[in-house]
Protein backbone atom coordinates (compact mmCIF):
# COMPACT_ATOMS: atom_id res chain seq x y z
CA UNK A 1 0.00 0.00 0.00
CA UNK A 2 1.31 2.96 -0.95
CA UNK A 3 1.69 6.53 1.11
CA UNK A 4 -1.54 7.85 -0.55
CA UNK A 5 -3.50 4.19 -0.82
CA UNK A 6 -2.99 4.71 2.91
CA UNK A 7 -4.16 8.63 3.59
CA UNK A 8 -7.32 7.74 1.57
CA UNK A 9 -7.96 4.52 3.88
CA UNK A 10 -7.64 6.37 6.55
CA UNK A 11 -9.52 9.42 5.37
CA UNK A 12 -12.20 7.04 4.20
CA UNK A 13 -12.04 5.65 7.85
CA UNK A 14 -12.06 9.36 9.56
CA UNK A 15 -15.34 10.25 7.55
CA UNK A 16 -17.20 7.03 8.97
CA UNK A 17 -16.01 8.31 12.73
CA UNK A 18 -16.94 11.69 12.35
CA UNK A 19 -20.31 10.56 10.96
CA UNK A 20 -20.55 8.16 14.14
CA UNK A 21 -19.59 11.47 16.36
CA UNK A 22 -22.31 13.71 14.48
CA UNK A 23 -25.32 11.00 14.40
CA UNK A 24 -24.42 10.44 18.83
CA UNK A 25 -24.18 14.41 19.09
CA UNK A 26 -27.40 14.51 17.18
CA UNK A 27 -28.59 11.60 18.95
CA UNK A 28 -27.46 13.33 22.56
CA UNK A 29 -29.23 16.36 21.95
CA UNK A 30 -32.32 15.02 20.86
CA UNK A 31 -32.32 13.20 24.27
CA UNK A 32 -31.67 16.44 25.82
CA UNK A 33 -33.74 18.83 23.68
CA UNK A 34 -36.11 17.19 21.22
CA UNK A 35 -38.72 14.74 21.47
CA UNK A 36 -38.58 12.12 18.72
CA UNK A 37 -35.31 9.92 19.48
CA UNK A 38 -36.42 7.45 17.07
CA UNK A 39 -37.42 9.65 13.97
CA UNK A 40 -33.53 11.01 14.47
CA UNK A 41 -31.78 7.80 14.90
CA UNK A 42 -34.23 6.55 11.76
CA UNK A 43 -33.10 9.44 9.93
CA UNK A 44 -29.26 9.69 10.44
CA UNK A 45 -28.27 5.85 9.96
CA UNK A 46 -30.49 5.66 6.76
CA UNK A 47 -28.47 8.77 5.39
CA UNK A 48 -25.24 8.11 6.31
CA UNK A 49 -26.00 4.15 5.27
CA UNK A 50 -27.68 5.82 1.75
CA UNK A 51 -24.01 8.34 1.19
CA UNK A 52 -21.51 5.35 2.07
CA UNK A 53 -23.67 3.33 -0.54
CA UNK A 54 -23.19 6.48 -3.18
CA UNK A 55 -19.39 6.82 -2.75
CA UNK A 56 -19.29 2.88 -2.83
CA UNK A 57 -20.00 2.44 -5.51
CA UNK A 58 -19.19 5.98 -7.18
CA UNK A 59 -15.52 4.31 -6.57
CA UNK A 60 -16.62 1.05 -8.01
CA UNK A 61 -17.74 2.52 -10.86
CA UNK A 62 -14.84 5.25 -11.52
CA UNK A 63 -11.38 3.24 -10.22
CA UNK A 64 -8.86 5.89 -9.16
CA UNK A 65 -5.33 5.71 -9.03
CA UNK A 66 -5.21 5.43 -4.92
CA UNK A 67 -8.38 4.68 -3.91
CA UNK A 68 -8.93 0.98 -4.92
CA UNK A 69 -9.73 -0.07 -1.75
CA UNK A 70 -12.45 2.67 -1.36
CA UNK A 71 -15.33 0.62 -2.69
CA UNK A 72 -14.75 -1.99 0.37
CA UNK A 73 -14.10 0.00 2.77
CA UNK A 74 -17.07 2.71 2.10
CA UNK A 75 -19.65 -0.23 1.43
CA UNK A 76 -19.09 -2.05 5.00
CA UNK A 77 -19.58 1.80 6.59
CA UNK A 78 -22.27 1.55 4.58
CA UNK A 79 -23.07 -2.10 6.01
CA UNK A 80 -22.47 -0.56 9.35
CA UNK A 81 -24.67 2.28 9.01
CA UNK A 82 -27.76 0.11 7.49
CA UNK A 83 -27.79 -2.53 9.94
CA UNK A 84 -28.34 0.04 12.84
CA UNK A 85 -31.07 1.82 10.71
CA UNK A 86 -32.73 -1.83 10.04
CA UNK A 87 -32.22 -2.32 13.88
CA UNK A 88 -34.11 0.74 14.87
CA UNK A 89 -37.15 -0.21 12.13
CA UNK A 90 -36.98 -3.56 13.38
CA UNK A 91 -36.85 -3.16 17.39
CA UNK A 92 -38.71 0.36 17.63
CA UNK A 93 -41.03 0.30 14.97
CA UNK A 94 -42.10 -3.55 14.62
CA UNK A 95 -41.49 -4.73 18.48
CA UNK A 96 -39.23 -7.50 17.21
CA UNK A 97 -42.16 -8.89 15.78
CA UNK A 98 -41.17 -10.58 12.61
CA UNK A 99 -45.20 -11.25 11.79
CA UNK A 100 -45.96 -7.55 11.70
CA UNK A 101 -42.50 -6.72 9.68
CA UNK A 102 -43.57 -8.86 7.11
CA UNK A 103 -46.79 -7.76 6.96
CA UNK A 104 -45.60 -3.72 6.31
CA UNK A 105 -43.39 -5.27 3.98
CA UNK A 106 -45.54 -6.79 1.45
CA UNK A 107 -48.19 -4.39 2.02
CA UNK A 108 -46.04 -0.52 2.00
CA UNK A 109 -43.47 -0.13 -1.21
CA UNK A 110 -42.11 2.14 0.98
CA UNK A 111 -40.97 -0.43 3.74
CA UNK A 112 -40.81 -2.79 0.54
CA UNK A 113 -38.19 -1.26 -1.38
CA UNK A 114 -36.42 -0.28 2.13
CA UNK A 115 -36.36 -4.52 3.14
CA UNK A 116 -35.02 -5.32 -0.54
CA UNK A 117 -32.28 -2.57 -0.36
CA UNK A 118 -31.44 -3.78 3.36
CA UNK A 119 -30.99 -7.77 2.17
CA UNK A 120 -28.98 -7.02 -0.68
CA UNK A 121 -26.24 -4.66 1.07
CA UNK A 122 -26.53 -7.85 3.98
CA UNK A 123 -25.42 -9.92 1.94
CA UNK A 124 -23.17 -7.98 -0.53
CA UNK A 125 -21.63 -6.60 3.15
CA UNK A 126 -20.92 -10.55 3.81
CA UNK A 127 -19.34 -11.47 0.48
CA UNK A 128 -16.73 -8.75 1.43
CA UNK A 129 -15.40 -11.11 4.15
CA UNK A 130 -13.13 -14.26 2.46
CA UNK A 131 -15.28 -16.55 4.44
CA UNK A 132 -18.18 -15.64 1.94
CA UNK A 133 -16.28 -15.44 -1.23
CA UNK A 134 -18.97 -17.42 -3.23
CA UNK A 135 -21.51 -14.31 -2.75
CA UNK A 136 -18.65 -11.88 -4.39
CA UNK A 137 -20.97 -12.11 -7.65
CA UNK A 138 -23.88 -10.39 -5.42
CA UNK A 139 -22.33 -7.18 -6.02
CA UNK A 140 -23.34 -6.89 -9.27
CA UNK A 141 -26.69 -6.05 -7.88
CA UNK A 142 -24.79 -2.73 -6.48
CA UNK A 143 -26.70 -0.68 -8.41
CA UNK A 144 -30.11 -2.04 -8.36
CA UNK A 145 -29.67 -2.16 -4.33
CA UNK A 146 -28.91 1.41 -4.80
CA UNK A 147 -31.83 2.38 -7.13
CA UNK A 148 -34.12 0.65 -4.14
CA UNK A 149 -32.34 2.42 -1.09
CA UNK A 150 -33.06 5.66 -3.26
CA UNK A 151 -36.59 4.92 -3.78
CA UNK A 152 -37.00 3.92 -0.39
CA UNK A 153 -35.07 7.53 0.80
CA UNK A 154 -37.67 8.91 -1.91
CA UNK A 155 -40.62 7.71 -0.35
CA UNK A 156 -39.73 8.40 2.68
CA UNK A 157 -40.53 11.79 2.45
CA UNK A 158 -44.85 13.20 2.60
CA UNK A 159 -43.22 15.89 -0.15
CA UNK A 160 -39.81 14.74 -1.76
CA UNK A 161 -37.97 17.21 -1.82
CA UNK A 162 -34.32 18.78 -3.42
CA UNK A 163 -32.61 15.91 -1.49
CA UNK A 164 -34.96 12.65 -2.22
CA UNK A 165 -34.94 14.02 -5.76
CA UNK A 166 -31.00 14.35 -5.60
CA UNK A 167 -30.33 10.76 -4.08
CA UNK A 168 -33.00 9.24 -6.53
CA UNK A 169 -31.02 11.05 -10.19
CA UNK A 170 -27.55 10.16 -8.41
CA UNK A 171 -29.11 6.41 -8.30
CA UNK A 172 -30.50 6.66 -11.75
CA UNK A 173 -27.08 8.28 -13.28
CA UNK A 174 -24.74 5.40 -11.98
CA UNK A 175 -26.63 2.60 -12.35
CA UNK A 176 -27.06 3.71 -16.10
CA UNK A 177 -23.37 4.68 -16.20
CA UNK A 178 -22.79 1.44 -14.87
CA UNK A 179 -24.89 -0.52 -17.39
CA UNK A 180 -23.62 1.51 -20.52
CA UNK A 181 -19.89 0.87 -18.94
CA UNK A 182 -20.55 -2.77 -18.87
CA UNK A 183 -22.25 -2.89 -22.54
CA UNK A 184 -18.99 -1.49 -23.93
CA UNK A 185 -16.76 -3.67 -22.13
CA UNK A 186 -18.71 -6.58 -24.18
CA UNK A 187 -18.95 -5.17 -27.11
CA UNK A 188 -15.46 -4.29 -27.51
Amino acid sequence: MSLNTKFFAQFAFFTFILSLIYSAFRVIDNVLYGFDLIKELYFYSGIFGLLYLILSLFFALFKFKYTKQYPKFLGIFCGIWIFIHFFVYFAFSKNLNGLRMFEDITQRPFEASGFIAFVLIFLMFLSSFDFFKKLSKIRKLGYLCLLFASYHYFLSSKIPMFWQYLALSVAVILFVCRYIKSFYQKKF
